[in-house]
């Protein structure tokens, strides 16, 4: 009994999830595994089974902290905050990749009247400043990381907490839409107007209208699963631009921004 006892307490706390048709485990302190909660969308569910990709939170010496996957370590950071950002952003992109009925495009989303704006790119791109400024001007927030495509090609909501860095050299912060006086947004939407801008203080507000092709083909290298399920990519970007204006080029402030691109919309 007393053996028992000793393996319930040394075992570590794990998480196991399911989403998107996915089942993935999570471990680590109990911080770590509460954060993941608060972090990840209401679409990763706790189901116990067998997970087919695990990652954990880990302390590898005296000062650092490891993320780990599939037994691997994946980096070192110098907290486990940092550890659990790196180990979370690794695991909602396995998902992406590998997600069951839906297409995952890099991009920030929110909607204005039961249509969408889709703001593609990169991380440090600028898209969390620009979906932020739209959900301060009033738009409904969907996600500042995936815009998440139906088989009809829908839009659906990926409501994590915004990733926002108040000024250089400063961590990210997460930010619900709620703090910010916004809302979150709800069931589908058909995009109406996708936004490839890069933020160019110098340059300022100069973007310029692409066809549809160009829109699709723009889209398909922001979009995860492009070299694993092509097809399926290529046939949900297709179907989301069915009616959809788009424009690319640079930008300036992302209030004076946001407002531009509700005025685009509205016309």
């Amino acid at each position: 009994m007393a053996a028992a006892i000793a393996e319930r307490f040394d075992r570590v706390p794990t998480l196991d999830l399911r989403a998107f048709g996915r089942t993935v485990s999570l471990e680590g302190p109990r911080a770590a595994l509460i954060a993941a909660r608060h972090r990840l969308p209401a679409e990763y569910r706790e189901a116990p089974g067998p997970a087919e990709r695990s990652w954990s939170v880990r302390k590898d010496s005296r000062t650092e902290w490891a993320a780990v996957v599939q037994g691997d370590r994946l980096s070192l950071w110098p907290d486990v905050v940092a550890a659990t950002e790196a180990v979370l952003s690794d695991l909602e992109l396995w998902i992406a990749e590998r997600a069951r009925d839906r297409v995952f495009v890099h991009a920030g989303c929110v909607t204005v009247d039961g249509g969408a704006i889709v703001i593609p790119g990169r991380s440090m791109s600028g898209k969390s400043s620009l979906t932020a400024a739209l959900v301060r001007a009033g738009a409904a927030y969907f996600s500042d990381e995936y815009a998440v495509l139906d088989r009809h090609g829908l839009v659906r909501p990926y409501p994590r907490p915004l990733s926002l860095r108040p000024a250089d050299g400063i961590p990210a912060r997460p930010v619900t839409a709620e703090e910010m006086g916004g809302k979150p947004g709800r069931g589908s939407a058909r995009i109406r107007l996708v936004a490839f801008l890069r933020y160019d203080v110098a340059a300022g507000w100069r973007p310029e209208s692409l066809t549809r092709a160009q829109t699709v083909l723009r889209l398909l290298d922001n979009t995860v699963a492009a070299r694993t399920r092509p097809r399926t990519a290529l046939a949900a970007l297709e179907r989301a631009t069915e009616d959809t204006q788009a424009l690319a080029g640079t930008r300036g402030d992302a209030d004076v921004s946001a407002a531009l691109l509700l005025s685009r919309l509205s016309s």
